[in-house]
């Protein structure tokens, strides 16, 4: 049978693994987060960069670019998709709930496009 010193001893044991797996689990989020930091602001970044480049095709400056004029064509027409959703919101939050025919037509116009 375990004296007291025993047990405590393996009690102290136990409480000081503990502790040190708080401290690994503690350093590995702050390293998670610093990553998640890091993404954050290298998504930003190439945010940064395409709003640079759509401006720059806007003004001409790559008119040969195929590729490029490509995508500020794909940039257009989601705009001007997210542009038709916002106004079909607008026309849903001002028709209220009593006018189902409003809806209804706003349905069968996104099946037909």
């Amino acid at each position: 049978m375990p004296t007291t010193k025993q047990i405590a001893d393996g009690f102290r044991e136990r409480l000081a693994d503990v502790a040190e797996r708080g401290k690994v689990i503690g350093q590995a989020l702050g390293v998670r987060a610093d990553m998640a930091a890091t993404r954050r602001r290298l998504r930003n970044t190439y945010a940064d960069l395409g709003e640079e480049m759509y401006r720059r095709l806007q003004e001409g400056e790559y008119a040969g670019d195929h590729q490029l004029l490509t995508l500020k064509e794909r940039i257009d027409g989601l705009k001007a998709e997210a542009r038709m959703h916002e106004g079909q919101l607008k026309d849903i939050m001002q028709g209220g709930f009593n006018a189902p025919e409003r809806a209804e037509q706003t349905q069968d116009e996104k099946t037909t496009t």
